[in-house]
């Protein structure tokens, strides 16, 4: 679905992100939820772990809004090797975030260095959910057909939204252009 598409790709742990051939920027929150999950555990070690990195990624993600001096920036990525190196090599669940933290490493601040750039998937997530729980709940669609119908009428939904547009409205212009054989009127999406 991609596959033309040049841009900077926002993702989650997803494997088949991995080979994106172009910039990448890996979601923070997700790798923030795995951390916070792993502070959470009863073994020490674990937990131990889990709040380092949640610590770190959280500073992290608190550059996006006040960037980091150069020195700020030195001191977090020398705790973030330390912090590497102490836990890669662990067979448990400590070493397999860390490891995953390395793989990462060349995704994981794009954001300081592209405008624009989040550092978390988060606004695409909650455009998906509304669709997402609708799916759920009504158990989709039993046609190609109608699944072009929910398709449109959800990215309508959510570009009105985002535009701040009455999604009734533009439905109502649409229709009354229809009914008098013109084009509607699109100036809203600019």
């Amino acid at each position: 679905m991609i596959k033309d598409w040049r841009g900077i790709l926002v993702s989650d742990g997803y494997g088949v992100y991995q080979g994106w051939g172009n910039r990448r920027q890996t979601c923070l929150a997700h790798l923030v939820r795995r951390a916070r999950e792993l502070s959470q555990r009863r073994q020490a070690a674990l937990a131990d772990c889990g709040k380092v990195a949640l610590k770190e990624l959280q500073r992290l993600c608190q550059m996006a809004h006040a960037p980091p001096s150069g020195g700020q920036w030195q001191a977090w990525y020398a705790r973030l090797c330390r912090f590497v190196r102490r836990y890669e090599l662990r067979p448990d669940d400590t070493g397999r975030l860390v490891r995953r933290l390395q793989r990462e490493l060349g995704s994981l601040w794009v954001f300081l260095n592209e405008s624009g750039v989040e550092p978390t998937n988060n606004r695409a997530e909650r455009a998906l959910r509304f669709g997402v729980l609708w799916r759920q709940g009504s158990l989709g669609t039993a046609s190609a057909k109608g699944n072009a119908w929910v398709q449109r009428s959800l990215s309508l939904r959510q570009t009105c939204r985002q535009l701040e547009q009455s999604s009734f409205s533009v439905l109502v212009d649409a229709l009354e252009a229809f009914m008098h054989d013109r084009p509607p009127d699109l100036a809203w999406l600019r």
